[in-house]
């Protein structure tokens, strides 16, 4: 091959590598000025015949459209085109010149957790982007990272486009047959090799890179526990918990356990960050001009000092303005000073602390970032921003798409209202129900609206078209809550008539009723744990805790003196949140039904009498804020911190009882829904 040029224009010059699925090949384009250089992956598929021929083809045809809607984003290489010539098929993509980031992971050397936290976020927004797209990368591993040498950050290469075409055959009934396991050893879960790759997948080979980091061991030197299957090698790290535990999260065995995408990897990520931010007083954007980046060596070195130079470091590369507006908007909010630079005699006004920020800062360059504001940092700053009318009745429920733009309620109406939050206008009206909506959700990928109603029965929607995909029915009672899984592969709903069933999400086919004594009473409200493993429901006093699994029921807890009304559980699964008309919310340890806290959100009036019961109650992102809301004569709502069990802010606004709350998964945002028929958004100024 060498020499020889493909299509005209493309001519080799240097053999890459290869193996069984393809070739791959250095080129330079001709036809280009200074005949620039690209990568040229070539695939030969293992039979010839028309029909073996017309499906390597067509799905040729589509794995590269894929690859050219991947190389949109800046750290993935661009698709620049592809060929079959002589039977055989062709990528040309992007030469990316740059050294692997396995040169930075040499065996024996431990990388502090900082600089490791630093490398796993730069993966995993990369990877966010991937997943978006609903694609699988199915090979991370540290030879398929690439330190770009013109700035020093990392790309994603090699998506396995080739490895998938070469690998079909034709099947005896003319139908094709895929290779299952696609992959690196080391790097592929379990369920990988199985020939069942999902998202989380992609987040356990990041995860083991990650290990792979701290420890200075290559994977096939990590042990295993021999009964767990889960990876043993905190004893050979020295970490914190708190990075200990996000790796562990990212590995484990079972991928119902795993974080299910990488935006739930970088939210676990981000929370690390509990250090006072910093920043310097940007005097290159009041001027217009711009930042330099640091090299790998310099950001390192910065990240281990308490206190950042005042002098400016050697440029070595200069971000143009576009990029840097572009980094801004990758955060969930946009803070006017977000980013600073290095000038001469710029001062410094705050502190820089060593630890994760300052690590996360600094992989994107010399620019620092005021870590987005929580609810915990801004709550009591937290004000009334918009009102969203549209319902003729009370609203039950409201349910967030994962990405925070798309927002479903359900209503005493008998209609869901699908709304785009960005634009406020409602997408969708859906009338399908014959009753009361007392409960909507909204599957984890977006794609798939769950409601429930006193009609007794559960739809199933297509959240982007608004069409109705199929009716469950077997309650004999209204529908009073659904709750769908963090897989997205199980739908649980809680009726009047005693009963929890459990539904598979897809196929719409009953898996299992739940039924008891401990339910006598009808069941007010389900969720499921974000790790898969626990549903909770509440039959009006009691709370009963489930394995998802196996519908085995653990435990039931209580203490409420009225009704449950509401239930939540932290994103960590370790802790259940209750709400009741008795006028309190509580806190409990969802693994043991230890009570942890009290919250008494009404207060006694002059004739003894409650100022309102508690109907709604949601847990911020990162555990550390409840939120309550409440009817009778008081209608608030309020934020209180888990810790401490302080109340921190009362929001007011709402005419009538708030039925439903939610926060924005980024949790800067509360949604809250009202039977005076409007949905109210807060935020901190």
């Amino acid at each position: 091959m060498l020499g020889k040029t493909l299509s005209g224009r493309y001519q080799i010059v240097k053999h890459l590598g290869g193996g069984g699925f393809g070739q791959t090949y250095l080129a330079e384009d001709k036809q280009l000025p200074g005949n620039p250089l690209c990568v040229v992956k070539q695939l030969k598929p293992k039979a010839t015949d028309p029909g073996t021929l017309e499906v390597a083809r067509r799905l040729f045809d589509r794995e590269a459209q894929v690859l050219y809607k991947l190389g949109k984003h800046d750290r993935i290489p661009q698709l620049l085109a592809h060929f079959e010539e002589e039977q055989e098929f062709y990528l040309v993509q992007e030469f990316i010149e740059g050294d692997e980031v396995k040169q930075e992971l040499p065996i024996g050397k431990q990388l502090p957790e900082t600089e490791v936290a630093a490398l796993l976020h730069e993966i995993l927004k990369i990877l966010e982007f991937v997943h978006q797209q609903d694609v699988i990368h199915r090979d991370i591993k540290p030879s398929n990272l690439i330190r770009r040498k013109q700035d020093g950050k990392i790309v994603l290469i090699d998506f396995g486009a080739v490895k998938q075409v070469s690998t079909q055959a034709l099947a005896s009934e003319g139908e094709t047959t895929l290779t299952i396991a696609i992959g690196s050893p080391g790097y592929m879960a379990n369920e990988q090799l199985g020939g069942k790759p999902r998202f989380s997948s992609d987040i356990y080979a990041v995860g083991i890179l990650g290990i792979q980091a701290v420890t200075g061991l290559q994977p096939s030197q990590l042990p295993e526990d021999t009964q767990t299957c889960e990876i043993v090698w905190r004893d050979k790290a020295q970490v914190s918990r708190q990075v200990a535990d996000i790796l562990d999260t990212m590995v484990r065995y079972d991928f119902r356990q795993r974080y299910q995408t990488a935006t739930e990897a970088l939210e676990a990520l981000q929370q690390l960050n509990e250090l006072p931010t910093r920043h310097i007083i940007p005097d290159a954007i009041a001027t217009g001009t711009l930042p330099t980046s640091p090299t790998r060596q310099q950001y390192t070195s910065f990240a281990s000092q308490d206190t950042l130079p005042t002098e400016q470091p050697p440029a070595i590369a200069t971000e143009t303005l576009q990029s840097s507006k572009a980094l801004i908007s990758t955060y969930p909010r946009k803070p006017e000073t977000v980013f600073s630079t290095f000038q001469n005699k710029a001062p410094l006004l705050i502190k820089i602390g060593a630890g994760f920020a300052t690590a996360l800062a600094l992989s994107v360059g010399i620019y620092f970032f005021q870590k987005p504001n929580s609810l915990e940092d801004t709550a009591q700053k937290v004000a009334l921003v918009n009102t969203l009318p549209g319902h003729a009745a009370g609203i039950t429920s409201i349910a967030l798409s994962p990405d925070d733009k798309i927002l479903a309620s359900g209503s005493l109406d008998q209609t869901i209202k699908i709304r785009n939050l960005r634009t406020k206008e409602i997408i969708y009206t859906l009338s399908e129900h014959t009753g009361y909506v007392y409960s909507v959700a909204i599957s984890p990928d977006g794609q798939t609206l769950a409601s429930g109603s006193a009609d007794q029965t559960i739809k199933v929607w297509n959240l982007k078209t608004g069409k109705l995909l199929r009716t469950l029915s077997g309650h004999t009672g209204d529908v009073y809550s659904v709750a769908i899984s963090r897989d997205g592969q199980t739908l649980v709903s809680g009726s009047k008539d005693k009963t929890i069933k459990v539904w598979n999400l897809k196929t719409g086919e009953l898996v299992r009723t739940l039924i008891g004594t401990q339910l006598e009473e009808g069941v007010s409200d389900v969720a499921i744990s974000p790790d898969g493993q626990t549903l909770s429901g509440s039959n009006i006093y009691d709370i009963n805790v489930w394995n998802l699994v196996t519908g085995e029921l653990r435990r039931t807890f209580g203490g409420h003196i009225e009704a449950v009304s509401a239930i939540a559980i932290s994103r960590d699964s370790k802790i259940l949140a209750s709400s009741s008309p008795d006028g309190t919310a509580k806190l409990w340890n969802l693994e043991t039904g230890e009570l942890l806290n009290t919250f008494p959100h009404a207060s006694r009036l002059p004739n003894g009498s409650l100022s309102g019961g508690v109907y709604a109650v949601a847990i911020s992102p990162n555990g550390r804020i409840l939120v309550s809301g409440s009817g009778g004569n008081e209608n608030t709502i309020k934020l209180w911190n888990v810790r401490t069990g302080e109340l921190i802010r009362t929001l007011e606004g709402h005419s009538k009882t708030i039925f439903a709350l939610a926060i924005s998964p980024n949790g800067q945002t509360i949604y809250s829904g009202s039977l005076d028929g409007t949905i109210k958004i807060w935020q901190s100024p």
